[in-house]
């Protein structure tokens, strides 16, 4: 940008994106009122200038390299090894509702028992209630055939396993890791790094 500017133009930019989102806001607000329907249809508006503002914003030369800010690995503990070609569905909460799920990414565990690429590589992840569910059903059929001492045609009990967890507004620059231990009685999951 040239002439009267004195800011930088990423500067110009998180500017006129504060300014558009605060007209947003105002007319969202003229149209739905302040309550419950009025915040559940600015979340977008909010949820936009948020990825904006995180693009926008520059990296520290120090900074690691971007990666996906969630990631999951998947373990078997009745073989005690990674659980490869387990089939993977991450979904949000969409907004407003108290029911309904948006699919933002799928994949499938790698040979290490692991997806590192379910987002696109970035810093910034939309803050909200996440889902992310492993078909354990699938994978035990194949370890059927692969290990039938261990994991007979009857001993299936948890087909899916579904992990719920919420990402607030503060902590949309850290990393989720969301690991699985599984095996067909039981299976666990924490916040790993």
């Amino acid at each position: 940008m040239l002439g009267g500017y004195g800011n930088a133009p990423a500067t110009e930019l998180t500017n006129a994106a504060v300014e558009q989102q605060k007209i947003t806001e105002l007319r969202i607000r003229k149209s739905f009122g302040n309550g419950e329907a009025g915040a559940a249809a600015a979340d977008p508006a909010d949820r936009r200038a948020g990825r904006l503002l995180a693009q926008l914003a520059p990296r520290a030369a120090d900074a690691p390299p971007l990666r996906s800010p969630i990631t999951t690995h998947v373990l078997d503990t009745c073989i005690g090894r990674p659980a490869p070609g387990v089939g993977v569905v991450l979904a949000r909460r969409a907004p407003g509702s108290a029911a309904a799920w948006e699919r933002v990414a799928s994949g499938q565990t790698n040979k290490d028992g692991r997806i590192g690429d379910l987002l696109p590589p970035g810093d910034h992840v939309e803050p909200g209630h996440y889902r992310i569910t492993f078909d354990t059903a699938e994978y035990m059929g194949r370890c059927q055939q692969e290990h039938p001492a261990f994991f007979l045609p009857t001993r299936r009990f948890y087909p899916s396993v579904s992990v719920e967890f919420e990402i607030q507004a503060h902590q949309a620059r850290e990393h989720f890791h969301v690991p699985l231990t599984w095996n067909p009685f039981g299976y666990s999951t924490y916040r790993g790094s």
